[in-house]
């Protein structure tokens, strides 16, 4: 979810995401119900400069994989229709995962409810740093996510490995392959 203020509706478009009513959403369906009107509005400004860089976007390589078989399923589709698709999956995806009434839209509300109005302030304020942004936009950059599915795709057999001592230090059973 993006603050409008600091992107251009161009590069929300970009991103696949309608910005606006996704935000707007989130601050109408929440589920916050604190004694404070003033820190309801901070809890909801904290949730949206928090999760404003996680979205999947229509470049974003995790969508290749996932939209892979359908793609192999409707292999006389379009190159106009599969960005349509990657767009639009990408929307869903992120309304999914972190719009309202998602299981990490519900966990971050009663996370914060938790937090005092000075807290919250500082917390935002942090959240709103113009350093911490361009990183957290840099870590959601088709190139770094890519270079992490790598990654991780390189560490699978030495997760599993890492896993499998553990399991044989409690003296257990280690699972079929």
């Amino acid at each position: 979810m993006h603050h409008l203020s600091q992107f251009s509706s161009a590069r929300a478009l970009k991103r696949g995401l309608p910005v606006a009513l996704l935000a707007g959403a989130l601050l109408a369906a929440s589920g916050v119900h604190a004694a404070d009107p003033a820190k309801a509005a901070l809890i909801h400004k904290v949730e949206i400069d928090s999760m404003k860089n996680t979205v999947f976007t229509p470049d974003s390589p995790l969508l290749d994989s996932m939209l892979g078989p359908a793609k192999a399923a409707n292999p006389d589709a379009s190159p106009q229709t599969w960005t349509a698709v990657r767009a639009d999956t990408a929307s869903a995806i992120t309304a999914t995962l972190f719009g309202p009434g998602s299981p990490v839209d519900a966990a971050m509300e009663q996370s914060l409810d938790q937090l005092s109005t000075p807290e919250l302030q500082h917390l935002d304020a942090l959240l709103t740093d113009p350093v911490l942004m361009k990183f957290q936009h840099t870590m959601a950059s088709p190139d770094t996510q890519r270079a992490l599915l790598q990654g991780m795709a390189a560490s699978t057999l030495k997760m599993q490995a890492a896993m499998n001592a553990v399991l044989q230090r409690h003296s257990l059973k280690l699972p079929p392959q």
